[in-house]
């Protein structure tokens, strides 16, 4: 059980008590100072092979092309994406949730494919025997990849698979992480892109949820509680956007970090928008801080749901100081930049004031 400061619980309490619209499973959720129990791993096992011979005392691995193996049925390099099928027999394919609730973009153009190596899989170790394992399959030229991400696990002399998904996320520095949340288990993909690859500023991170259902990793989108849609369950850790102001000519960015907690009764989002305004005229002077904001929010698991207990601070910020809708970041929208609400004045009194 994880311990939280004082701090933590005062902060996390009072996000609980901004969703009163979910009802009864949120508040009792919320209410109880006892986390609710893990959600069972699947049983059986969705498909294995065998195990090879075990060391005494040696912690049992695979090599990177078992996993491909075990995980995905025809791959062939040169082929077009979306030829691949996993252990199920399943696509190995991105599959939006509904049209309402679909990235602002596909993956763009995708990069020929061509032999599996061992920077093609990525295997985190949960326990002894439980591994997160994802095999990419495809990657695209806006730094995206996607494969089957599983859930497998070594029992004697073989090693099964006990869920399997696809999980589409940026694969540098790549983590996976298993979480359970509410009632149910979450899995988080990591990863990162860079514009320069020897210049760590230039990276972006992510984290992606997807939630087990069955013996199945599911890209469930975020929702409000009355379950209109906000977006993929995806966060980016930092971004940048800029626009003209019109009635100055001048250069205003929005920056935004965030920060994700993972715990038993959800995961707290913390958000920070810096706004600068600069003078295209003189770029030798330096920006001057136009606004600063910052906010938490909620993202809980009720039934097969990711539920949010307010829109991103994000979206908020923007609509207010560069008067726009939802931006596309480039071909990419994720859970920072969700859909629009009707409150765009309203917003003033939770961002607070320019400076």
């Amino acid at each position: 059980m994880r311990v939280l400061s004082t701090h933590g619980v005062v902060r996390w309490f009072g996000l609980c008590a901004t969703l009163g619209l979910a009802g009864a499973v949120v508040a009792s959720a919320c209410s109880s100072n006892r986390p609710p129990p893990a959600a069972p791993l699947p049983v059986p096992m969705v498909c294995a092979v065998a195990a090879p011979p075990s060391v005494a005392g040696a912690v049992p691995t695979l090599r990177a092309d078992a996993w491909a193996r075990l995980l995905i049925r025809g791959y062939t390099p040169g082929m077009a994406q979306g030829n691949v099928r996993d252990c199920t027999d399943q696509p190995v394919a991105w599959r939006e949730p509904t049209l309402r609730c679909r990235e602002s973009a596909e993956p763009s153009a995708p990069v020929p494919q061509r032999p599996l190596t061992e920077d093609d899989v990525v295997v985190q170790r949960l326990s002894p025997s439980l591994r997160l394992v994802w095999v990419i399959v495809d990657r695209f030229d806006n730094g995206e990849a996607v494969g089957p991400v599983a859930l497998a696990e070594f029992t004697g002399d073989r090693v099964g698979v006990r869920a399997i998904g696809t999980l589409r996320t940026f694969p540098r520095r790549p983590r996976l992480r298993l979480e359970s949340i509410g009632a149910r288990r979450v899995l988080i993909g990591e990863g990162e892109v860079c514009a320069d690859e020897n210049n760590p500023l230039t990276c972006r991170r992510q984290a992606r949820l997807m939630m087990l259902q069955g013996d199945r990793f599911v890209a469930e989108p975020l929702r409000t509680a009355s379950g209109r849609c906000l977006g993929p369950a995806r966060f980016e850790y930092k971004k940048e956007y800029s626009v003209v102001v019109s009635e100055t000519g001048w250069e205003r960015t929005f920056e935004l970090q965030t920060s994700l907690q993972y715990r038993a009764e959800g995961v707290q989002v913390s958000e920070q928008v810096t706004v600068s305004d600069r003078d295209r005229a003189r770029p030798q002077v330096p920006a001057r801080i136009f606004r600063r904001a910052a906010a938490d929010r909620a993202i809980y698991v009720i039934n097969n749901a990711f539920v949010a207990s307010d829109p991103s601070l994000w979206n908020r910020v923007l609509r207010v100081d560069a008067r726009t809708g939802i931006v596309r970041d480039g071909g990419l929208g994720d859970a920072s930049a969700d859909a629009p609400d009707a409150d765009d004045e309203a917003d003033m009194d939770l961002i607070g004031t320019g400076l």
